[in-house]
């Protein structure tokens, strides 16, 4: 397997995604911040998103399901123009927005993930009702 795999996000082609791995020099330097961010963050200047390949990682495959959950949660933080300092109500509105941009694409498998984690990420059921917040801002 590479140590780093660059492509455009399949959520909005002006999102670059990276996805390091420990074999990558960067990796070391990038390490704290998934660390303290989780499994992946967003530039939201940049349009860039960058994943702990570690995380995705199994074998010489990586878990699709678990990978475009978590890009469509980054990608969303772009889209919405959230800065880095993060909030609750940012991080449940990039799960809103991962939501819209997984079934869009037909992920559902995706989808499941994102409504199975729900409670346990903000402390509420899932309700497509709280769509609303972002589907203005989704496209």
């Amino acid at each position: 397997m590479e140590d780093i795999i660059s492509y455009k996000s399949i959520f909005d082609k002006s999102v670059n995604v990276i996805i390091l791995f420990e074999g990558n020099e960067m990796y070391e330097e990038f390490k704290p911040f998934f660390e303290q961010l989780g499994f992946g963050f967003a530039s939201t200047d940049d349009r860039m998103v960058f994943l702990d390949g570690e995380v995705f990682s199994d074998g010489d495959d990586l878990n699709q399901e678990i990978l475009r959950f978590i890009e469509a949660h980054e990608v969303s933080h772009v889209l919405l123009g959230h800065s880095t300092d993060r909030n609750d109500d940012d991080e449940l509105d990039a799960d809103l927005g991962a939501y819209i941009l997984l079934n869009k694409k037909g992920l559902q498998d995706s989808v499941d993930l994102v409504v199975d984690a729900f409670d346990e990420r903000h402390g509420i059921g899932f309700k497509k009702s709280l769509l609303q917040r972002v589907s203005d801002k989704i496209f």
